[in-house]
Formats: structure tokens, C-alpha cells, sequence
């Protein structure tokens, strides 16, 4: 009996690796892999973009698929049409990729990333043993994991749909799992033969109807021809569904309450800065008046916060005032005694809350035309921030459109951090 080759011992090292983990953690595997992988596509292209039956489903949401055993054939002119799958279906469903063994197990690199960042099922070109690594995977595709295999054998040279191998739908008819074909649209254009880096272009995943396999022939030129038609539809740059739902919240009613009110909160007791809700709405709205309206609503509701905090404090009412120091409003009051005007221009920057300082105009006992004058450099830096802001969104629109949510979240998990300094600066201040 001859020995095993080293690329036959990969592979079969490899199908009982997958089979031991079972379909929980190919499930957990493929979740991490889908949110990892939409990060990537979300910073370095311009997104992806899944169609099933008519409805549009942004990067990071959930794409419906059908239920049960489940192979997906789709097209293949990329190596990011795998990652584009992967980050669509992983979402919802396990997910393992049906990829050349030797291409992808010749060495200890290529097979750290197949297995590991792609999740792949080899199979071994080019032999008898092709469609039996492919039955191999049967429990599995059973046992509720999709299989993604490209039925054309390898990437197309030219970008057109080549004829379909029987082996996809092979399986499909013996184990009696549904075919689902997927056009792949645009990858070509991402990330091209040779390229070192994906392009900033649109990704799109065209669904098509499932079908179940009765006709090996009959259904395998179908599934094609669903792929060839699906092709046809248009290109579509969609932006992220975080930039869609928070441009949409920009332009109604909601985004200039929440804007207004947030304002009034920080200049009473709110502990966050006005010009976050502004910020994060203000970036989607483009070239459109809708951003100096927000940014006025904005300054309008700071400055009516900090009025009301002035007129309680006069009146002997404290709101409260959480995360603040007696640092800060010992300091804000020796200014306020000394120059409301120049005390707000140091509050622009000094990291102190513009409630200490309103609330120390209150107790000092400013009059209304007094502190209404000395609020200038607030509303001067509610302008430069969301006017600054407003320009670098438009500006930016090209990248931001497809990873808003990304962005945004990194800013707020940084704020605490910032909050944190300027609070413990002042609780050690000895001016």
C-alpha cells in the first residue's frame, strides 16, 4: 500500500479538523470571520451590497437564506469573491468555502489563511478525488453548514461566466440539499488579478431563487444562466446601512430634536459635549443646507441651556451636575468674576463643562444681557466643530459611505478616554 502524498495528508488532516469542530463552532467561526472580513471590505472598498428578491441589504445586515441543507454556487473572477460570501452568509448561517488544495495547502502560510481567515473545504483538482472530498462534506452541508463552491473550477480569465462543473449540483441531488446561485458583481474591478490591494469600488451580491437539482444537466445550465442574467443588473455604490440610517435620522424631524435637546441637556447637566449627535449626523448630509441648520440648532439649544442653568442658579435651584470637580468650578468662578467674555473663550478649550460655568454665572449673579454677550465663543465653537465637521464629511463622503458605523464607533469609544483625563486634570489642579 503507497504512502500518503503531503498535499493528501493536508487535506484529509484538514476535513477532520472541520468534521471534530462541529457545526457550533464553524458557526461561531464564521460569525467572527463575517463581522472581521466587513471591516476590511468596509475601510478598503466602497462596500458591499447583497439583493435578494428585490430588497437591498447594506454591509452588516442579515441577508435571509433559505433553511436546511444549502449549496451556494456563484462565480469566481477574485480571490475577494470568497471573502465577499463569507461576509455575507456568515452573518446568518456556518459557512465553509470549497477551495483548491493545491493552491491553498502547499504551504504552511496560504493554509494558515485558508483555514483560519476564509474556512475553507479543499478538494484536490484535477482527479478522481475531487468529487470525493467534495461527498466528504456531506454531513456537514446536512447538518445545516453552507457549502460555497465555484462550479466553475477556478477564476475566470476574462471576467465571463465559464461552463459549470457537475460537482456542486452532484452533491446537491445526493444528499437533497437546495441550490442557491449568487453572481458576484464588480469583484474584478475590487481586486483584479495580481493586484496588491483592493480598489475603492462597489461590491454586489445578486441573489437568485433557489432551485432544488432533479435534472443534473437541466439544473446546472439554470443556475448559470441565472448567474449570467443576474450580471446584468446594475452596478449599484450603495452607501453602509449605518450612513443610510443616520443621514436619514439627519434630515427628519428626530435629528434636529435630538441635536436641540442634547445641547440644552450638556448646558444644564448632561455630562457629554453638544457637539457629539451633531457630529455624528452632520457628515452624512453632503453640500446641503440641512448641515448649517443643525449646526444652528445646535448653538441655539447650548445657549438656552446654559441660560436655564444661569436663571436656577440665580433663583437658589443647583441642577445637578455630574462628572465635574470642585476644581473646576472654583476656576470657572475666579474667570467669571473676573471677565464672563474671556471666560467662555477659555471654556472653549480648557476641558471644563460649560454648565460649571453657567452655573457659577448664576451664583455670582450675572445679569441676562451679561451672560447671553458672553456666550459668543460657545457658539463659535459649536461652529467650528460642526462646520469643520460638516466640510470633512463631504469631503470624505467617498470612504465614510461605506464604514460611517466603523468610524463613529471608534470615536465614541475614545471620547470616555478624553472625558476621563479631563476629569482627573482637574482633580488635581492647584491653580
Amino acid at each position: 500500500m503507497s504512502s500518503q502524498s503531503p498535499l493528501d495528508k493536508s487535506v484529509s488532516l484538514l476535513m477532520a479538523r472541520l468534521n471534530k469542530l462541529g457545526v457550533k463552532k464553524i458557526t461561531t467561526l464564521s460569525r467572527i470571520r463575517a463581522k472581521l472580513w466587513g471591516l476590511v471590505l468596509s475601510i478598503f472598498t466602497a462596500g458591499l451590497t447583497s439583493f435578494s428578491r428585490d430588497k437591498q441589504f447594506e454591509l452588516f445586515r442579515k441577508v435571509p437564506l433559505p433553511q436546511g441543507p444549502l449549496i451556494v454556487v456563484a462565480n469566481h473572477v477574485s480571490h475577494i469573491d470568497s471573502v465577499a460570501l463569507v461576509t455575507m452568509i456568515g452573518r446568518s448561517r456556518p459557512v465553509l468555502v470549497v477551495a483548491a488544495a493545491d493552491y491553498w495547502l502547499v504551504d504552511k502560510a496560504s493554509e494558515l489563511i485558508a483555514r483560519l481567515a476564509i474556512g475553507i473545504w479543499p478538494i484536490r483538482r484535477g482527479s478522481d478525488k475531487a468529487f470525493e472530498d467534495l461527498m466528504k462534506a456531506s454531513d456537514l452541508v446536512k447538518s445545516g453548514v453552507v457549502l460555497v463552491i465555484f462550479p466553475e473550477g477556478g477564476r475566470s480569465d476574462n471576467g465571463e461566466v465559464q461552463e459549470f462543473h457537475s460537482g456542486a449540483f452532484r452533491l446537491a441531488e445526493s444528499i437533497g440539499a437546495t441550490v442557491l446561485p449568487i453572481a458576484v458583481v464588480n469583484s474584478d474591478k475590487v481586486l483584479p488579478r495580481k493586484a496588491l490591494s483592493a480598489k475603492h469600488r462597489p461590491l454586489n451580491l445578486r441573489i437568485g431563487t433557489p432551485l432544488k437539482v432533479n435534472s443534473l444537466d437541466r439544473d446546472k445550465a439554470a443556475a448559470r444562466m441565472q448567474i449570467i442574467e443576474l450580471h446584468k443588473s446594475p452596478l449599484v455604490d450603495a452607501p453602509g446601512f449605518g450612513f443610510s440610517r443616520v443621514r436619514k435620522i439627519a434630515f427628519g424631524w428626530v435629528g434636529l430634536l435630538v441635536v436641540f435637546f442634547w445641547a440644552v441637556g450638556e448646558g444644564i447637566f448632561w455630562p457629554l459635549v453638544a457637539e457629539m449627535p451633531l457630529l455624528l449626523l452632520v457628515v452624512t448630509v453632503g453640500f446641503r443646507w440641512r448641515g448649517a441648520l443643525l449646526i444652528a440648532v445646535s448653538a441655539m439649544g447650548s445657549i438656552i441651556g446654559v441660560l436655564t442653568t444661569w436663571w436656577l442658579v440665580d433663583k437658589g435651584i443647583n441642577p445637578p451636575s455630574p462628572l465635574t470637580t470642585a476644581n473646576m468650578f472654583d476656576y470657572a468662578r475666579r474667570e467669571m468674576i473676573s471677565s464672563p467674555n474671556s471666560a467662555f473663550w477659555d471654556q472653549m478649550w480648557n476641558g471644563i463643562p460649560v454648565k460649571v460655568y453657567a452655573h457659577e454665572a448664576g451664583a455670582i449673579h450675572l445679569t441676562f444681557m451679561q451672560v447671553l454677550q458672553s456666550l459668543v465663543p460657545r457658539v463659535l465653537r459649536i461652529a467650528i466643530l460642526g462646520g469643520g465637521g460638516w466640510l470633512l464629511g463631504t469631503t470624505l463622503a467617498k470612504w465614510l459611505k461605506p464604514n460611517l458605523g466603523l468610524v463613529q464607533a471608534v470615536a465614541l469609544t475614545a471620547f470616555p478616554f478624553g472625558l476621563a483625563q479631563a476629569f482627573w486634570f482637574w482633580s488635581l489642579y492647584k491653580g
